[in-house]
């Protein structure tokens, strides 16, 4: 059994994620950080409707945790393997749990939290969620599941139940940091500037200014049901962790440079992910009420003022790489 400890990723409980939570419990397990994995999350994009009836808060594109930064500069690996093919099977599934625990290693699964008895999800709603399983019983079918998301540092589980509703694994592997972050503004420049990276730092705002022109102008429709709201948030949560995601980044870079401008800059990301969370509370209220246009106006003048301070952000940002040390 691995005695790893439930940690979060950040502070705030409705903004984080079950995969950022396994990751940051196995660094600190390993006596690592994993926060350069947020290095890309300032970037946001609107996608063109694909379908007339898309929603538009689907239409959203945010860059996922970067795996290649984890390993580059905190010696973490992290690959996915997609239950398909000979993934599929239980065998595998038992045989690959069993090598990677006696390795000394978690193996992260993740499945459907409709069937995971302490998800708020529990026989409601089909969701993903993932945690780090530590300790396998083979002989008595028991997997032991740690969830740091929820803070449970072990649950036993019936492994035919975790096995039908997994639909992938992720590995990890230890190894050495090819970078460092000690330069900040290189690692910053890096960052912004990256040739993988699929915008600008320019471009952010305008992204984020079409999506809320499009929802003052067509809003998101619901029935207004409970499914409809938690659907919504499903998608919708993705942009204010992209933010607090993107300051905890921010927050890392500032703990050996210690420069005022760093720390304004993770207080500001901070606070626009408390706002768009916030946003995504008041969206939730007015499509239950009808998807009103003078509602819609009101959210879509505080849309633009978040906005307006990210570009603000942004290059002070830029602005802070190209100072000589």
């Amino acid at each position: 059994m691995l005695n790893i400890a439930p940690v979060k990723s950040t502070p705030y409980p409705t903004l984080r994620s079950c995969i950022d939570d396994c990751i940051q419990s196995v660094a600190l397990w390993k006596g690592r950080d994993s926060k350069c994995m947020y290095g890309n999350a300032w970037q946001m994009s609107l996608e063109e409707q694909q379908f007339p009836d898309q929603p538009l808060i689907e239409r959203i594109r945010l860059p996922r945790i970067s795996t290649d930064y984890l390993s580059a500069y905190h010696g973490l690996t992290f690959s996915y393997i997609e239950r398909e093919g000979s993934a599929l099977e239980k065998s595998y599934m038992l045989d690959l749990l069993e090598s990677r625990l006696a390795s000394g290693m978690p193996v992260l699964v993740g499945f459907d939290s409709y069937d995971c008895p302490w998800c708020v999800a529990f026989r409601r709603l089909h969701t993903s969620h993932a945690c780090l399983a530590v300790g396998l019983d083979r002989p008595g079918n028991i997997i032991y599941l740690t969830d740091a998301y929820y803070g449970k540092t072990l649950e036993a589980v019936d492994f035919d139940i975790l096995e039908q509703a997994c639909h992938f694994y992720a590995l990890f592997e230890l190894g050495e940091p090819s970078h460092t972050c000690t330069d900040w503004q290189t690692t910053l420049q890096g960052m912004l500037n990256s040739p993988a990276n699929e915008m600008l730092p320019d471009q952010v705002g305008v992204n984020l200014r079409a999506y809320a022109n499009a929802y003052l102008e067509t809003g998101i429709a619901s029935d207004g049901s409970a499914e409809a709201s938690s659907n919504f948030k499903i998608y919708a949560n993705a942009l204010p962790i992209s933010r607090i995601r993107f300051s905890q980044f921010l927050e890392l870079l500032n703990r050996g440079a210690n420069t005022p401008e760093l720390s304004r800059a993770a207080e500001g990301y901070q606070h626009a992910g408390e706002q768009w969370d916030l946003v995504n509370q008041f969206i939730i209220m007015v499509m239950c009420s009808g998807n009103k246009p003078a509602a819609r106006v009101k959210i879509h003048r505080r849309m633009c003022e978040i906005i307006s301070q990210e570009e603000q952000l942004l290059e002070e940002l830029v602005q802070l790489t190209m100072q000589v040390s």
